[in-house]
């Protein structure tokens, strides 16, 4: 990256921003719960179907267990479906009046002073689960002058989020909509970010042959960070209310980023790693199969030996400790992969230790302490965890910046050769029959442009142009005729062809056209152009003139007279193939050159 500077104060004023509204953010009224108690089990119905737990009666008050509703779960037993929660809320102001809290993976029912005001689910079984949900219940605004009892009754098919009830609080509707909102301004932050870094990645990719391979790891490995932070964000709901959809989502996205990582890593790192970071991948490819299968497993109603603390759990929370774990091993492996690239790619390794770092730590962090139930020490850990694309988008903006200085190389090696045709007749270097570049300024110029086009990683390919029965054309009409032949002809070529391609005079009716970062195939397009240009054309009044082509490229670090005698073969190849057709070069023996397309 050319101004990491200018970077890291965006990441800073971003950050300051999410900082300043989080701190300005309003705060729910404390200690308006108290003497919270849970109950395990469900309720017994009256004749007239209504639960005898939400009477409040001497003898009932015994079989109510204390507990700290507000820093923990209730420690109900593990085979257990339904558990109900109870808890004395103090007198506030009218307009405070509307609850807000998180539950995982459950349904409930709500009272208050044993009238029903909110449920969610069906309080039975659910094929896709319930999910991560948030909600907001409003209290009848009349009665919030006296103290009332708030009841929970709550079923889940997970003994270890039964009873959870997470971020309770009690506010204005107001205040509390506006929680809703700062809980997901880190990805109105930074969904429009992700989405200009795929706009810049998918024009570099179909802009540029040499990477695109690695554009298409980096723009699908953005594709699925905004899903996972479109999942984990409370806008969902607004797209679709299926919580457990949503958060087998999001786990199934989690699952992928490292997948999309190590693809990445795969493509830059120098050969002798690439085994290994081969068998990371495999192994993070692993996970999700493991995981999937015991995702339709649980679909499907299979019966599995798992432990009582995994029962009813879905298969990607049932694999994402021994996840956690191995994924700490297999990237420290791929960060000494990288650290020790140092081959053509190294800048670009150097730039994805950071982000290699950066999401595996975040996504490690996140996931332990959601695992652990241990969310409400760090209120924050889901909302840092967006701004981890800044660590991605500082290797895309690294490598775009070095394609940027390439292409800009590039241009200036075309504006020099611009400078260089200007006086190359003062140098003796210009045709002085067809104006153009001869044999002596191409062997100057061929050493330079393939030296640049190594150093830039880029392509360069060669054509060679024979105009057919050129000798016939002598014999028949004259040497003068000759000569008005091969001035047409090149001021034909000339006008076909761009900054990135110079013709040179070969010798006799012989050309040659030089073609800075062109792969064979662009060449070849580029040949099958001018052939037909000729084909076409009145360069000779007396007759039709067509030519014929052969194309080569440079292949590593192969030496000029090897790409020379390919393309000599090739032009050879098509003269003896009924002229007037462009060949491409063949590597194993001249026989077998390929027509083009």
């Amino acid at each position: 990256m050319r101004n990491p500077r200018a970077y890291m104060r965006l990441v800073l004023v971003t950050v300051a921003l999410f900082a300043f509204c989080a701190f300005f953010a309003p705060a729910a009224e404390a200690g308006v719960f108290h003497d919270w108690k849970y109950r395990e089990g469900d309720s017994p119905r009256t004749a007239f179907g209504d639960f005898t737990w939400l009477q409040k009666t001497e003898e009932d008050e015994q079989t109510w267990i204390p507990y700290d509703g507000e820093k923990e779960s209730p420690p109900v037993s593990g085979n257990l479906n339904y558990v109900w929660l109870r808890a004395e809320l103090e007198p506030t102001s009218p307009e405070v009046n509307t609850l807000f809290f998180v539950t995982t993976n459950q349904s409930f029912r709500v009272w208050q002073d044993g009238k029903l005001i909110y449920q969610y689910g069906t309080l039975a079984h659910q094929q896709i689960g319930y999910g991560w949900r948030w909600h907001l219940v409003t209290l009848p605004a009349d009665q919030r002058k006296d103290r009332h009892t708030i009841t929970f009754q709550m079923y889940s098919e997970s003994p270890v989020s039964l009873g959870r009830i997470i971020e309770m609080s009690i506010g204005t509707n107001a205040d509390q909509v506006r929680k809703l909102f700062l809980f997901d301004l880190p990805y109105f932050i930074n969904l429009p970010v992700i989405f200009m870094l795929m706009v810049i990645v998918w024009i570099y990719y179909i802009n540029q042959d040499e990477l695109r391979r690695l554009y298409r790891f980096v723009f699908l490995f953005l594709i699925i960070f905004a899903i996972w932070m479109f999942s984990a964000s409370n806008s969902t709901v607004f797209l679709l209310d299926e919580p457990g959809l949503w958060w087998r989502t999001l786990l199934f996205m989690f699952y992928l980023m490292p997948i999309g990582g190590s693809s990445i890593v795969l493509d830059i790192v120098d050969k002798a790693f690439r085994p290994v970071v081969q068998k990371t991948l495999y192994a993070y490819s692993a996970f999700v199969i493991a995981a999937i299968a015991l995702e339709l497993a649980f679909l499907f109603e299979i019966e599995l030996p798992l432990p009582q603390t995994f029962a009813d759990q879905n298969g990607f929370m049932i694999m994402l400790p021994i996840f956690l774990i191995c994924m700490t091993f297999l990237q420290a492996i791929q960060i000494v992969c990288l650290y020790r690239s140092n081959g053509d790619n190294r800048r670009h390794c150097r730039a994805f230790i950071v982000p290699g770092v950066v999401l595996p730590l975040i996504a490690i962090l996140n996931g332990t302490f959601r695992f652990l139930h241990l969310s409400s020490i760090i209120p924050y850990l889901m909302a840092i965890a967006p701004f981890a694309i800044f660590a991605f988008a500082y290797f895309i903006l690294s490598l775009v910046g070095e394609q940027f200085h390439k292409e800009r190389s590039l241009i200036a090696l075309a504006r020099s050769l611009e400078i260089e045709v200007a006086s190359a007749v003062e140098r003796s270097e210009i045709d002085p029959l067809t104006k153009c570049f001869n044999r002596r300024k191409f062997d100057q110029n061929v050493k330079e442009a393939v030296t640049l086009a190594r150093i830039a990683h880029l392509p360069i390919s060669i054509l060679m142009l024979d105009i057919d029965f050129f000798k016939r054309i002598n014999d028949n009409y004259g040497h003068d005729m000759g000569d008005r032949v091969l001035i047409n002809f090149t001021d034909l070529i000339r006008q076909q062809l761009s900054a990135k391609e110079t013709l040179y005079r070969w010798g006799g009716e012989e050309f040659v056209v030089l073609c800075q970062a062109y792969n064979l195939t662009k060449a070849s397009d580029l040949a099958e152009k001018l052939r037909k240009a000729v084909e076409t054309s009145a360069i000779c009044p007396k007759q039709r003139v067509t030519c014929s082509v052969g194309v080569a490229t440079w292949h590593d670090d192969e030496s000029d007279e090897t790409v020379f005698k390919r393309m000599d073969d090739a032009l050879y190849a098509a003269k003896q193939n009924g002229r007037n057709r462009v060949m491409l070069e063949s590597l194993d023996s001249p026989a077998d050159a390929i027509p083009a397309q």
